[in-house]
């Protein structure tokens, strides 16, 4: 009898994790740069200056500490010398602006132009998902079928898994209802 298991092929040069985070640094700014150019970054006011510089790949550095390696706001302002209201500020400032969903898009294209497929997806896949929440979740409901008290988010991918839209509704509500406004927003994306 032979094996199901293949053993994995690793490459004999090891990770660099602080170049893939400088990468993701560079990548922020080049977004954040785009966005200033094209009028879609507001400019800040207040009585201190804007970070810049080598403060600003520090305040990029703690967010992403944040977001990929689970960190609190407040460690990390400790840690890196930046007090965690003004990281989480410019972290909320920038979710509101849409640069998350701006480094998505280009990640998707960069990765569907090194596949060799075409910038628009020409297949989605659509699915949906019954999840637990708190009680004090925005709107929950009951899954008879799946019989889970919360909600259900119904999502938009396309054949590499990169999401394309999605939505959240309490649980109860039926597929085909809680598919529409992911079916309208890829509508608006498209056109």
């Amino acid at each position: 009898m032979g094996t199901a298991v293949k053993t994995a092929k690793t490459s004999p040069a090891s990770w660099d994790a602080f170049a893939d985070v400088d990468a993701f640094v560079d990548e922020v700014l080049a977004e954040l740069a785009a966005m200033a150019v094209d009028g879609t970054r507001s400019t800040r006011s207040g009585p201190t200056a804007a970070l810049s510089g080598a403060a600003l790949r520090k305040a990029i550095m703690a967010i992403w500490c944040v977001c990929f390696c689970g960190m609190q706001w407040r460690a990390i302002g400790q840690l890196c010398d930046i007090p965690f209201g003004t990281l989480y500020t410019l972290f909320a400032r920038w979710t509101r602006l849409g640069l998350w969903r701006r480094l998505l898009n280009r990640l998707t294209l960069a990765w569907r132009q090194a596949c060799g497929d075409k910038p628009v997806p020409s297949a989605v896949i659509i699915d949906s998902r019954s999840c637990h929440s708190a009680p004090t979740c925005f709107g929950r409901g009951f899954d008879g079928g799946k019989k889970i008290k919360g909600i259900k988010i119904h999502l938009a991918v396309d054949k590499y898994g990169f999401p394309l839209a999605i939505n959240v509704s309490p649980a109860n509500r039926h597929d085909g209802k809680g598919i529409v406004p992911v079916l309208h927003h890829m509508a608006r994306q498209s056109g």
